[in-house]
């Protein structure tokens, strides 16, 4: 069932890009964006945890830490995320966030004792290499990649940001294991609204305003985000993080599918090949 989930969290993020795409081209600040999208995640998984009858209160001092430790980071790849990407070309950066499946399976190893199958690590591999594929530009090449992400501080960046992102995975299932799913990611969603909060309500106050311009692409995004967490987590309840993180980044897949259906970006049939290696890799892993 977790692949189910996986393949379903894929097709929400890749929705949910595509949304968020919408809204940053109609001038939305992304903070604020953010803002909202984690006051709309907070009162959803506040009203599933009580339907489902989850104490929220109280909570130990162990758990109380890691629920801060992971909305911090969570927060904060964020921001360095988006500080790369005002900083240099969504198309440069971009490739590098294909490497997370790969430092979540180090982390993984050594954190969780979760050892992927000689198959599943195959597929694995070529998830990344499909990414990055998925993501280059037509006349560069593999080494020029590698020469950027040492060498444009931008790119660097975007890897401080993906190793926070594989940490905050590695995070969500030791939580996953301490309470219940509705409780754990209710107080995330809610520890990144609080320290959002602030920032957003004293320099991004008119920014914020704006919001309502765009109700019903905003309500979008945070559906569509925040079901995506959710099968995510669904899916980390049993399955190795590694493989879940590596079928969620097929959504770089559907993504292309839908910027040349929906956006009419041509350019994204050049990018098949890589697909077709990011969906063997899913694949394999799902064999394993």
């Amino acid at each position: 069932m977790w692949i189910v989930y996986s393949l379903l969290c894929a097709l929400s993020d890749s929705i949910a890009s595509l949304m968020n795409k919408k809204l940053i081209s109609k001038k939305q600040d992304p903070m604020s964006v953010s803002l909202f999208i984690h006051a709309f995640g907070a009162l959803a998984f506040f009203i599933l945890a009580l339907l489902t009858a989850q104490k929220l209160f109280p909570i130990s001092s162990e758990l109380l830490l890691l629920l801060i430790i992971t909305a911090a980071a969570t927060a904060a790849a964020g921001v360095i995320l988006l500080m790369a990407f005002r900083k240099g070309d969504l198309s440069l950066i971009a490739p590098i966030q294909t490497i997370t499946p790969l430092l979540i399976l180090i982390i993984a190893i050594f954190f969780l004792k979760e050892t992927p199958s000689p198959l599943g690590l195959i597929g694995i591999v070529l998830i990344v290499l499909g990414g990055i594929l998925l993501d280059k530009n037509p006349n560069e090449t593999l080494g020029s990649i590698a020469k950027r992400i040492v060498s444009y501080k931008p790119a660097l960046l975007g890897v401080l940001a993906a190793a926070l992102y594989a940490l905050v995975s590695v995070f969500d299932k030791g939580g996953l294991k301490i309470t219940a799913l509705g409780v754990w990611i209710f107080y995330v969603y809610f520890f990144i609204f609080i320290f959002l909060l602030p920032i957003v309500l004293i320099k991004r106050r008119r920014e914020l305003m704006k919001l309502k311009d765009n109700k019903l692409l905003l309500l979008a995004s945070a559906f569509f985000s925040v079901s995506a967490i959710y099968l995510q987590l669904l899916a980390l309840q049993t399955a190795l993080v590694t493989y879940v993180l590596s079928i969620k980044r097929l959504s770089s897949v559907l993504a292309v599918i839908l910027a040349y259906f929906v956006l009419k970006e041509n350019r994204a049939l050049f990018r098949l090949k890589g697909a077709a290696i990011m969906v063997l890799g899913a694949i394999l892993i799902g064999l394993s």
